[in-house]
């Protein structure tokens, strides 16, 4: 049972957005801005250096999103250049900021777990 429990609380803490360290407050200031510290436990996030991966897995998982539909379309529909402009730009940038947030969820996660991992060393 502990162990659907903590995928139950790993769920929260990547679509929620919460601290995983009290699963209570947001780690974000905006849509995607990261908060310096959790304001219920003062958690410092500034200290999980999560540099280029969550960006890279966001482009890549949008990329192959939109480059699937976009070739399904063209394959069985042949709209023009300018349909697939309206189409697919705002659906890149949409998509983008929708999976931003659990990506960026979940390594600060994993970043805050390997801390605490290495404490207990």
């Amino acid at each position: 049972m502990n162990r659907y429990r903590a995928i139950f609380d790993l769920l929260k803490i990547i679509f929620l957005g919460l601290c995983p360290s009290c699963l209570k407050d947001s780690i974000f200031n905006n849509i995607v801005i990261l908060k310096k510290e959790c304001p219920n436990c003062s958690e410092d996030f500034s200290k999980y250096n999560l540099g280029d991966a969550d960006n890279f897995f966001v482009i890549l998982i949008v990329g192959i999103i939109i480059m699937c539909g976009l070739i399904l379309t063209e394959i069985n529909y042949k709209p023009s250049l300018y349909t697939h402009i309206i189409i697919w730009i705002p659906a890149t940038i949409i998509l983008s900021i929708i999976f931003t947030r659990p990506i960026k969820s979940f390594f600060l996660y994993i970043g805050y777990e390997l801390r605490r991992n290495q404490k207990d060393i």
